[in-house]
């Protein structure tokens, strides 16, 4: 189909086609994605233009594929929402970002988390393919019908569609799903991350990693515990804390929580609950109206789901700190391969965290530093019970039966995980 353009507009018609068709295809193939993207990020970021001529690139634009029928994509250059952004863009690169980045995620042809996989802030070259053909696909389901963008179920079908397409055997990914090839690309851009000392713990764990997980076991059964004590509801005492009785049933099942003395008073002796009661808090497993404790929807539906709780569990035990993240890496995979004695765990971590970590003022990070993030990593691990109990101070530290599940899941949310966002 021939494209015809004002002859003044003939310059800036051949500079849009070089940008955004280098290869010399017609616009008619251009995804309604790769026109947001212009118009929302590469125009106003990209461009060396003042706003008269990012004005008159869009018009041109508009033309160009109204002139191929491509009126999905004309209708984004005409929106309200591409003059929003492009003002926003004027105004400051901070604004610009913002406001793109929520107009890219309304996009009914941006492909939505969902639970198999959450897009990286960063891709891989697997990862960017998955999204730019599923970006083609949506796009196809709209102009035939199967998604129906004025529909209530709208958001509910494209999850749908998004889920079968990543785990349905595709051509371009070799027949293999490609759920499957982003993960896989995760995986090895994670283990092949610095530094080196970092790489070596990586090695004893990589070939369970590559392996698909099985039905998850039933772990973090202390926090399963803690949830179903609280269900319809305890009254907290006065200060807040979790009712006497409930701390009493804790001691009671697990003793080595408190080895000393006639057992906890309060929750505030027992430090093991009521970090799990944080937890719980944390992550909105419950709610409290005054001093009423339940769970909370979120709640009921993991003490239903050991993959959620698992997942939760995991996030708990990485903790929240890029340092506390590599600490908690290097401890697992230490520990995969065998039970260390603390100051062998240590003399193992520190080195890794060494060479990723330095202080603002660029001195290094000292062992005690690591051995205050391994306290957290074992406090933690022996709450949700997922390192066996020391029998003496001098006792090696191990991983526990749901210890080694669970440190394969929180292992896998890192090396799977979301570039940028886990």
């Amino acid at each position: 189909m021939e494209v015809t353009v004002l002859a003044a507009d003939e310059a800036m018609a051949q500079r849009l086609l070089r940008w955004l068709v280098p290869d010399g295809d017609s616009p008619v193939a251009l995804p309604v994605a790769a026109v947001e993207r212009f118009c929302w990020y590469e125009l106003p970021h990209k461009w060396p233009a003042d706003t008269s001529e990012q004005q008159r690139a869009v018009a041109v634009l508009t033309d160009l594929l109204a002139g191929v029928g491509r009126f999905r994509a004309v209708a984004v250059c005409t929106s309200a929402t591409t003059a929003q952004v492009l003002a926003a863009w004027q105004r400051s690169e901070e604004a610009g970002f913002a406001v793109y980045r929520k107009a890219a995620a309304a996009s009914p042809t941006s492909p939505p988390d969902v639970a198999e996989l959450s897009w990286g802030e960063v891709m891989g070259i697997q990862e960017a393919l998955a999204r730019a053909n599923l970006e083609r696909r949506l796009e196809q389901a709209l102009d035939e019908g199967d998604l129906d963008l004025d529909a209530r179920t709208f958001p509910a079908a494209r999850r749908r569609l998004v889920q079968h397409w990543l785990t349905t055997a595709q051509p371009v990914f070799g027949g293999r799903a490609p759920l499957e090839a982003v993960r896989s690309e995760r995986r090895e851009l994670w283990a092949a991350a610095p530094p080196t000392e970092r790489r070596v713990l990586l090695a004893a764990v990589l070939p369970a990693l590559a392996v698909s997980s099985a039905a998850p076991v039933d772990t973090a059964e202390p926090l399963r515990w803690l949830l179903e004590q609280i269900g319809d509801g305890v009254t907290l005492t006065q200060a807040g804390y979790l009712p006497r009785e409930l701390v009493a049933a804790a001691f009671a099942r697990y003793p080595h929580w408190y080895p000393i003395g006639k057992g906890p008073r309060s929750e505030a002796d027992l430090y093991q609950l009521a970090d799990l009661h944080e937890l719980a808090r944390t992550h909105r497993l419950v709610t409290k109206r005054h001093r009423v404790l339940k769970l909370s929807a979120a709640g009921r539906v993991q003490l239903t789901d050991p993959r959620l709780r698992e997942h939760t569990a995991a996030l708990a035990w990485l903790g929240t700190t890029a340092a506390e993240r590599q600490v908690t890496e290097s401890a697992l995979c230490a520990l995969w391969a065998e039970p260390r004695l603390r100051e062998d765990l240590r003399d193992v971590v520190h080195p890794v965290l060494a060479a990723g970590f330095t202080h603002g003022d660029g001195t290094a990070m000292e062992g005690t530093e690591t051995e205050r993030l391994l306290w957290r990593f074992w406090h933690t691990g022996r709450e949700l019970g997922y390192l066996e109990p020391e029998r003496s101070s001098g006792a090696p530290i191990s991983l526990s039966a749901t210890g080694r599940p669970a440190a394969l899941a929180a292992l896998r949310l890192l090396a799977e995980g979301p570039s940028g966002r886990i």
